[in-house]
């Protein structure tokens, strides 16, 4: 009797391709709310008020889409080469796995620890509605968007 490991999330490149995802879009933001400032010469704000800036606010409307397309892309690379797991119950595992990691360490790194961009609870889950949870959504879906695309690509 043979078992099927293509239902099997691959822990280790799946933190990997997290963690990168993770790293990858938090630079991109960052670039985005720089390139907004240049651009709208926007005015400077004390650190600690960064994201009350104009630039900050808004690059919130665009975050879900950066995010959106990050995830996507490193979907694409925590599914590269297997095309037998490009299945939606695997992309559906993959972001079940993905989101709470993200929940957890935005806590962590944008709430509980103490940085020019940290944030109250309040300011970070309430202030920041309703983009946080168009990027969470963004987060969980994202390996489905990508299985959805390869599907799409590999019927035409």
């Amino acid at each position: 009797m043979s078992t099927n490991d293509n239902s099997k999330i691959r822990l280790k490149r799946a933190l990997w391709t997290f963690l990168l995802s993770y790293i990858s879009v938090t630079i991109v933001a960052t670039a985005f709310s720089f390139l907004i400032i240049a651009v709208t010469h926007a005015p400077t704000v004390p650190e600690s008020q960064a994201v009350y800036s104009h630039a900050y606010i808004l690059s919130e409307y665009f975050q879900p889409a950066i995010n959106l397309i990050n995830w996507t892309l490193f979907a694409g690379l925590y599914f590269w080469k297997r095309p037998q797991e490009h299945t939606y119950p695997n992309a559906l595992r993959l972001g079940a796995l993905w989101l709470p990691i993200a929940l957890v360490v935005d806590l962590v790194f944008f709430v509980l620890i103490q940085n020019p961009i940290s944030l109250s609870p309040h300011d970070f889950y309430i202030g920041q509605f309703p983009w946080i949870y168009l990027i969470y959504i963004a987060v969980f879906i994202s390996p489905s968007v990508y299985v959805m695309l390869q599907k799409m690509i590999s019927n035409k």
